[in-house]
């Protein structure tokens, strides 16, 4: 799975391939809603268009993405506490979306317990400053995750009152790892799905009792087979450690593969050669300007699901507009008006479902109806039809 934009709530970034390869080809592209930048991003890679305009109401994202891409945070290493977060998370993207619980923009990274713990660790490893470590009894100048679990009852045992999460990236030798990097990143994965394997049969399970246990409707073919596979999310593989036999913890096992990736995102946005056609705005949608002989993608806030930070959405105004507009307009929604046609399906995982790890969901494209002839293909199915239970 490629990586695209920045982690952002609702991010498109496991489907922007398949729905960049839906969008048809125009001399300007608008992502209206950008977020994240997920598809953005992803279109600029594809280089079907030859300019491209990224907004959304939030000025913080659009600006993030721009700076990441422009190097502002390649070495980038500051620890960012409770305080520093609420202070900051409304005049810095990078705060707002790294340093928060989700990437909601809403609560912070760490819970009160182990943020001092993570603010040590950070300190050892990103600044090699090991005095909170060493105030704290840990007496080492080596804090990697080796060292830490080969001492984790010594650990335990001086930091019982200091609950531990998710740590930050390590400090390693980055050049290294990016020697070969799809190599690396596909021989982590069958070592990991290898792992979910044996951990399965050693519990003498199926999963289908995995499916069963977590109350969940497939996700175990995720976890235990090849087509789209998946590493269970942190709270997850918690949850799945009490069930299965998986003895390592998250950070130890998966964290190789998190770094790998990051690196692999970064690799793709050094590569960038197109961002002096791309223009940022933070407007409300209904002022931008469209030119002529373009395409508009849409990626709404969902009906439904988690509200984001921008307020309430006006979804019957936004209809309206759409219905207004010359220029072909594309829509991400799960539902939409019956004057609105599907064109296609993607199904994929809900990361904004309240259950365990997400849902299966079916994402879907929608068109105007009075812009079907601006589509270069025939339609799936209206509303309507999907309503009534007559798609194909």
């Amino acid at each position: 799975m490629n990586k695209y934009g920045i982690p952002y709530m609702g991010s498109k970034q496991k489907i922007a391939d398949t729905i960049i390869a839906e969008i048809p080809k125009r001399k300007n592209f608008y992502d209206l809603f950008c977020g994240g930048c997920s598809i953005t991003h992803a279109a600029l890679l594809a280089g079907k268009w030859e300019n491209y305009f990224a907004n959304d109401i939030d000025p913080l994202m659009p600006k993030l993405f721009l700076d990441s891409i422009n190097g502002k945070y390649k070495n980038e290493k500051r620890w960012i506490s409770r305080e520093d977060f609420f202070k900051l998370k409304d005049s810095d993207g990078y705060v707002k979306t790294c340093w928060s619980f989700g990437n909601k923009g809403e609560a912070y990274l760490y819970a009160r317990e182990i943020e001092l713990w993570k603010k040590a660790l950070h300190y050892a490893r990103v600044l090699n400053d090991f005095s909170f470590l060493k105030e704290f009894g840990i007496d080492t100048n080596d804090a990697s995750r080796i060292w830490i679990k080969a001492h984790f009852a010594e650990c335990k045992e001086k930091y019982i009152s200091w609950y531990t999460e998710k740590i930050n990236k390590s400090k390693i030798d980055t050049e290294e790892l990016r020697k070969n990097l799809n190599a690396k990143i596909e021989k982590n994965t069958k070592e990991l799905q290898q792992y979910l394997l044996d951990g399965l049969k050693k519990a003498n399970k199926r999963p289908c009792d995995v499916d069963r246990f977590l109350g969940t409707n497939g996700m175990a073919g995720h976890y235990f087979g090849k087509s789209q596979w998946e590493f269970p999310t942190r709270e997850v593989y918690n949850k799945l450690q009490g069930f299965l036999y998986l003895p390592k913890s998250y950070d130890s096992i998966y964290g190789l593969q998190e770094l790998l990736e990051s690196l692999q995102s970064l690799e793709r946005l050094q590569r960038l050669q197109r961002l002096e056609n791309l223009k940022v705005s933070s407007l409300d949608y209904r002022k931008i300007d469209i030119l002529p002989d373009s395409v508009i993608y849409c990626d709404i806030p969902y009906q439904g699901t988690s509200q984001y930070t921008c307020g309430a959405f006006d979804y019957q105004s936004f209809f309206d507009w759409c219905k207004k507009q010359k220029e072909l307009v594309i829509i991400s929604s799960y539902t939409m008006p019956n004057d609105f046609v599907c064109i296609k399906e993607i199904k994929h995982r809900c990361t904004l479902s309240m259950s365990q790890g997400g849902s299966n969901t079916t994402e879907r494209l929608f068109v105007p109806e009075h812009q079907l002839e601006l589509i270069e293909r025939k339609p799936t199915y209206t509303q309507l039809e999907f309503d009534f239970g007559l798609s194909a």
